[in-house]
């Protein structure tokens, strides 16, 4: 833009694509958005007129609701279930426009984790202007579904090509071509070693991970969490990669470099940018009508967003040691792991669990998580052991 005379900048936005292909003179030029948001609602309207297609009905379908509770007809042995729940249309809206401010550019590569049957992430690569789009969903029927979607909806924008004319059949056949090249729907697990690399060449990150279903309402091999899991491959990401949950983080992440540089201050010390290597915001979306599983209208919906931050060196740092005397409390610990790639909390100096967050809200959820744990997993276990005291 800052390169156009006075008079290109007065153009209108169909002049403003023509002038900026002239001046590239490539042949596929990304626009500053895939297509407008009003055609995806128009797709979303079409696609919920076929009932036995519609999202709503294929949603509370068996083929998609099975895998809440047991995973085994795909053969996986690292998780047993996988609980299924989506954004609507303004939701996702919501979370580009607070979260994102409307920046993803044409460099930026957009990872759905546990991506479902793929709405989040079509309306994600058709909405804004995404380099690359995948999914990756553990469960081969939503992914199957995923892919009859994302296919449906390229062939939705080919079909409105042919009936538009000028810059609107362009940006159309544009859209449909990137999503036949660039947006893709793979079954995996996020945590499998395999998609590493897909991971870390994420500059956006998405995870529906509402109410612990990637804590502890999901049961997984591995001795952890899928939320320890997320944390630890947010970890393994560049600087500037945002990762968005609908669940907080914190407890495996602790304090974000502003709070613990706070802290710091507080006690006299030289503030550093490798207190940690992220920043954290909260956004309130609305209410949970957003969603597909809805709830009382009174309860909101937040969205927790990270933000990967420079350090002096390429592997993510923090601070953290709680051992009086330590070094670790003025020189940083790595954060992950090189062996198994997953979050490390022991000290480099003096091998103890580092204190990573000593705010009230982290120490109490994580004390009410261990004690449902104990307690078999459930809330309703706990309450029946009080009445019964």
């Amino acid at each position: 833009f800052s390169r156009m005379s006075q008079h290109q900048r007065s153009m209108s936005y169909q002049d403003f694509i023509d002038c900026w292909t002239d001046m590239e003179h490539s042949k596929h030029i990304v626009p500053p958005f895939h297509i407008v948001p009003e055609l995806y609602d128009q797709w979303m309207s079409a696609l919920n007129t076929e009932k036995p297609l519609s999202l709503g009905y294929v949603d509370q379908s068996t083929l998609v609701t099975k895998a809440n509770h047991s995973l085994r007809c795909n053969n996986n042995t690292k998780q047993d279930n996988a609980q299924h729940g989506t954004l609507s249309p303004e939701g996702v809206r919501r979370v580009l426009e607070m979260c994102l401010l409307n920046s993803v550019a044409k460099d930026d590569v957009v990872v759905d984790i546990g991506s479902g049957t793929g709405m989040v992430l079509c309306q994600m690569a058709a909405t804004t202007s995404c380099q690359k789009a995948v999914g990756i969903e553990i469960d081969r029927n939503r992914c199957n579904v995923a892919k009859f979607y994302k296919e449906w909806f390229q062939q939705y924008l080919a079909n409105k090509s042919e009936c538009s004319m000028n810059m609107d059949a362009k940006i159309l056949k544009e859209t449909a071509f990137f999503f036949q090249n660039s947006v893709h729907v793979q079954e995996g697990d996020f945590t499998d070693p395999s998609n590493m690399n897909l991971l870390r060449s994420a500059t956006v990150m998405y995870c529906n991970n509402f109410n612990e279903i990637f804590g502890v309402r999901t049961r997984t091999g591995t001795g952890y969490t899928l939320d320890y899991h997320l944390a630890s491959a947010f970890a393994g990401t560049k600087p500037g990669t945002r990762l968005i949950t609908l669940e907080s983080l914190n407890e495996h992440l602790g304090d974000d470099v502003d709070l613990l540089n706070k802290k710091i201050a507080m006690r006299n010390k030289k503030q550093t940018c490798d207190a940690t290597f992220f920043k954290y915001k909260k956004f309130d979306l609305g209410s949970l009508q957003l969603t597909s599983w809805g709830g009382d209208r009174e309860k909101r919906l937040y969205a927790h967003m990270y933000t990967r931050t420079e350090q002096s060196g390429t592997h993510p740092l923090w601070l953290g040691c709680g051992t009086d005397q330590c070094e670790g409390q003025q020189n940083p610990t790595k954060a992950l792991d090189e062996v198994n790639n997953l979050l490390t909390r022991e000290c480099a100096y003096c091998g103890q669990e580092m204190r990573l967050s000593r705010t009230r809200y982290v120490q109490r959820r994580k004390m009410e998580i261990n004690n449902e744990a104990d307690n078999g997993g459930t809330k309703a276990i706990v309450r029946k052991r009080k009445k019964k005291v």
